[in-house]
């Protein structure tokens, strides 16, 4: 992959995060603050992606103050988050819905005074991080690609339904972020089935939504058991259908290609 192609996907990717900063910092709309956040993930996963296949380690280190505005940002999220739950599950607390309420207030209020610092530090981390971006070989993408994928599959062998099932999905999500800037590495070596680990992904965050929500209605200031029976019971079919899922991951995370050499085929996951 050339520099060239690196430093347009960064710039790309950065105007859009940047963008959306702005018009949060304008109207306070949560919208625009998820898409904020989803920008910053989207590079991260880059980073991540660049820091396992090259010599400069220290990139998500650069990356930090960002990640630091990403969580700043966070408490607004999740506030708005259980409200959006609470009226989903049909839940009327008063007291509690005031509470969500101020703290999105303050929030976005506390956010906006800090503006002009967050769009300091993260126009100063761009400079920085371009700076730095370093040269990436084709093949070192290649085999991170396959490399991640054996991991998933071997965590999702012995995960089980806990926290490690929500770090699969991270996983899974950092190679799909990542897919649309490293297609041409992987084109060849690996065939690599997006939609499927895509539908993984989502199902798995379904999962998660949901152990949220039980825990979030399970607290003392809710405490609603009948909604959250209604959430477990829901969490027992995505749980079924992501064990359908995961099974034979390998296989459906990627597809067989001819190999060149002996016109066998095989599968790209093994490496041929």
């Amino acid at each position: 992959m050339k520099k060239k192609e690196e430093a347009k996907y960064l710039d790309k990717e950065w105007v859009a995060m940047d963008t959306h900063l702005k018009n949060f910092l304008k109207t306070g709309d949560q919208e625009e603050l998820h898409k904020f956040r989803v920008q910053i993930k989207k590079l991260r996963a880059m980073f991540i992606l660049f820091g396992d296949t090259s010599n400069q380690p220290g990139l998500l280190k650069e990356f930090k103050p960002v990640r630091k505005v990403f969580k700043y940002a966070g408490t607004i999220r999740d506030a708005h988050t259980n409200l959006q739950l609470s009226e989903v599950y049909g839940i009327k607390n008063e007291a509690f819905e005031t509470g969500q309420q101020k703290i999105i207030a303050e929030g976005i209020a506390q956010f906006q005074s800090n503006g002009k610092k967050f769009t300091k530090t993260i126009s100063d981390a761009y400079k920085q991080l371009k700076k730095h971006l370093p040269a990436v070989n084709n093949s070192s993408i290649a085999a991170y690609y396959k490399r991640q994928l054996r991991e998933i599959a071997t965590n999702l062998a012995v995960s089980g339904f806990t926290e490690d099932m929500h770090t699969n999905r991270k996983l899974i999500k950092i190679l799909v972020y990542n897919y649309k800037l490293s297609e041409k590495a992987l084109n060849g070596s690996l065939s690599f089935n997006k939609e499927y680990l895509d539908k993984l992904q989502e199902t798995i965050g379904k999962w998660h939504d949901n152990i949220v929500a039980a825990q979030l209605f399970s607290s003392p200031e809710l405490n609603d058991k009948p909604v959250v029976t209604k959430i477990n019971r829901k969490n027992a079919g995505i749980k079924r259908n992501i064990t359908s899922l995961a099974e034979d991951f390998m296989k459906k995370a990627t597809t067989v290609e001819v190999s060149p050499d002996n016109n066998q085929m095989k599968s790209a996951a093994d490496g041929h």
